[in-house]
C-alpha cells in the first residue's frame, strides 16, 4: 500500500507527501517527520501509523486537536478522500493514488472544522520564574536537560522527512 497525505494551500497549491515509515509524525518540533512550524500546531501533534494494509491516524494531546472531515478525533481509521485538519492545514489522504485529482477549493472548504477556525489563536504563555542554579563552565548546555526533556543533546534534526517552512513565510518560533 502507498499512502501520502496532500497538503492543500488557500493559493490551490498542492504538495504531497509520501508517509515512508510505519510511524509519521506531524508537529511543530524538529524532530517530527512532517514539521509545520505554525502556532496552530502542537510540537507534537498527531502521528500517522501505516501497517497491514490500514491507516489510523492519532492525536497526540494536541492543544487544538486534530479533526478527521470535520469531526475532532482521539484516533480514527483513515480511507482514501479523508481530510485532516492539522492546526489551520488541511490535508487529504491519497491511498494507492486515490483520489487521482482533488480540487483545492472543497478540501479547503470543506476540511476546515469549524471549531478549528474560531480557536486557532497563539498558545497563552505561561510565566514561570527561573529557578537560579548555577551550571559549571565545563559542561555543554544541553547536559542540564532532564529525562524525558523533547530536546535530545544526541539527536540530529535529519529525522524531518518534509518541513513546511517557506524561507519568506517563515514564523518566529
Amino acid at each position: 500500500m502507498t499512502a501520502a497525505l496532500v497538503l492543500v494551500k488557500h493559493s490551490g497549491e498542492q504538495i504531497e507527501v509520501p508517509l515512508k515509515h510505519a510511524k509519521t509524525i506531524i508537529g511543530r518540533h524538529t524532530d517530527c517527520q512532517i514539521r509545520i512550524p505554525d502556532v496552530s500546531v502542537s510540537r507534537q501533534h498527531c502521528e500517522i501509523a501505516v501497517a497491514d494494509g490500514r491507516v489510523v491516524v492519532r492525536d497526540l494531546g494536541s492543544s487544538n486537536g486534530t479533526y478527521v472531515n470535520r469531526r475532532r478525533i482521539s484516533s480514527t481509521e483513515l480511507a482514501p478522500a479523508d481530510l485532516i485538519n492539522v492546526g489551520k492545514f488541511i490535508f487529504v489522504v491519497r491511498l494507492d493514488g486515490k483520489p487521482e485529482a482533488i480540487d483545492s477549493d472543497d478540501a479547503l472548504e470543506d476540511g476546515m472544522a469549524t471549531q478549528v477556525a474560531a480557536t486557532v489563536t497563539a498558545p497563552q504563555p505561561v510565566v514561570v520564574p527561573p529557578k537560579p542554579q548555577a551550571r559549571p563552565a565545563s559542561k555543554p548546555a544541553s547536559a542540564g536537560l532532564g529525562k524525558g526533556s523533547l530536546v535530545d543533546a544526541n539527536s540530529d534534526s535529519s529525522v524531518v522527512d518534509f518541513d513546511f517552512l517557506d524561507e519568506k513565510d517563515a514564523p518566529k518560533l
